[in-house]
């Protein structure tokens, strides 16, 4: 980005707090929030790229297994679960970089849309998608996930991956979902939830769910119960809801290790007290030579307190990264 972009895109990102404050049903909420959680992904794409690779999502490890591995055996399951084959037309909602988009695209042959309102985001999925010769079978759509552009019942198969969580009104969204869905046809999403240990009436639990919130561009963390009620009322019939986290996870590996720099990579090393302050301090001068936009060093600093925040939500066991429902549109 240019040296204007980062800092203009960062106070983009912090209007979000106001946005949170109007209800989910307010008309400008709906309107403004999917373009402020754009903004925050124009600042934070390329330091996710950096430490994450081509895929942005949490998924239970087992013990020996690498990051990259967890993401791509988690993508891969996914795409089974939903019994994704080719010929099948299936849409990824807030797809990123398209990094699970091509993993389940290679496991199935399902020729797969991903749906998203980032442009830069989207310049990198085509170049993905092209990297791995998919571009006869995949695509991405430049669109809001609240109103995408495209005929009732164009989808086979649905599933996104900690994306809900950034849309303004969930049940809107699962309306839309349903309306995209052909008629018994499967849908899965994974997401940020609240566990039952959650006590809004502990003010440490709502410390953490509000630094989780506000540096993560989530403004509004909801409920499995509120989850599933949303597929419900929109419409869905749920198969399964569980907590993959505490289904499949290993206590010896958690979801939360990479952002305690357990891992032995640079880029989970950054995440380390040394390398936290190292980065902090070297962002810092190199914004000062100009040799990185104005806006880096917050942006860095922003990133490591969303990380406390997670690491401190995983470790009280208040919050989970990967609550699923899959859930069916009847025929």
């Amino acid at each position: 980005m240019k040296q204007n972009d980062v800092s203009s895109a960062l106070q983009d990102f912090q209007r979000l707090q106001k946005i949170q404050e109007l209800a989910a049903d307010d008309e400008r909420r709906i309107r403004e929030q999917t373009k402020l959680v754009s903004r925050y992904y124009d600042v934070v794409t390329k330091f996710y790229e950096f430490a994450w690779g081509t895929t942005f999502h949490f998924s239970p490890r087992h013990p020996g297994e690498s990051l990259v591995a967890s993401q791509q055996r988690h993508d891969r399951e996914l795409g089974e679960l939903l019994q994704l084959r080719p010929g099948m037309k299936v849409a990824d909602i807030g797809c990123g970089v398209a990094g699970p988009l091509v993993t389940i695209a290679n496991s199935t042959g399902a020729s797969i849309t991903g749906i998203n309102f980032n442009a830069n985001q989207i310049r990198r999925g085509e170049e993905r998608i092209e990297q791995a010769d998919l571009s006869d079978s995949c695509e991405m759509l430049y669109a809001d996930f609240m109103d995408v552009p495209l005929e009732d019942a164009t989808f086979d198969a649905i599933y996104s991956i900690e994306a809900v969580c950034h849309a303004p009104n969930r049940l809107l969204l699962c309306r839309e979902l349903f309306r995209l869905l052909k008629p018994g046809g499967e849908i899965a999403l994974i997401d940020w939830c609240l566990t039952d240990v959650y006590d809004d009436g502990d003010e440490l639990h709502k410390r953490i769910r509000v630094g989780i919130e506000r540096a993560n561009a989530t403004p509004d963390l909801t409920t499995p119960e509120k989850f599933i009620d949303s597929l419900l009322t929109a419409g869905f019939e749920v198969i399964r809801a569980e907590d993959q986290q505490a289904v499949q996870g290993n206590p010896a590996t958690p979801w939360y290790m990479a952002l305690q720099g357990r891992d032995f990579t640079f880029a989970s090393w950054a995440r380390s007290p040394l390398g936290y302050n190292l980065t902090a301090n070297v962002t810092r001068v190199l914004e000062a030579l100009r040799m990185v936009p104005k806006g880096t060093a917050e942006t860095a600093r922003t990133l490591n307190v969303a990380a406390d925040a997670l690491v401190e939500g995983g470790e009280t066991g208040i919050f989970t990264p990967s609550f699923l429902v899959h859930a069916r549109k009847p025929a």
